[in-house]
């Protein structure tokens, strides 16, 4: 996929519809039984709240997350342009 590379700023689409901000840590083979895949390893920036109420920062690490259009949970996109 033109532009995937190391480094490269994307969103990760969590469980709960959320879209955080991600970095390329990896890029993956393409997956023959998938064309179009794009698999990558992530570092993705987590700010939810805590069961207290409290906002909770970190970073969680995805390894094989393919890319997806459509945005579904578990899968990595580009930036939406505003």
């Amino acid at each position: 996929m033109e532009g995937l590379i190391e480094g490269r700023m994307v969103h990760y689409v969590a469980y709960n519809n959320r879209h955080l901000a991600a970095i390329v840590i990896g890029t993956g083979v393409p997956d023959i039984e998938l064309p179009g895949s794009n698999p990558v390893d992530l570092t993705v920036f987590t700010n939810m709240r805590n069961v207290s109420g409290n906002k909770n920062y970190g970073i969680q690490f995805h390894t094989d997350i393919l890319f997806d259009e459509d945005k579904k949970p578990g899968t990595w996109h580009w930036i939406e342009r505003v």
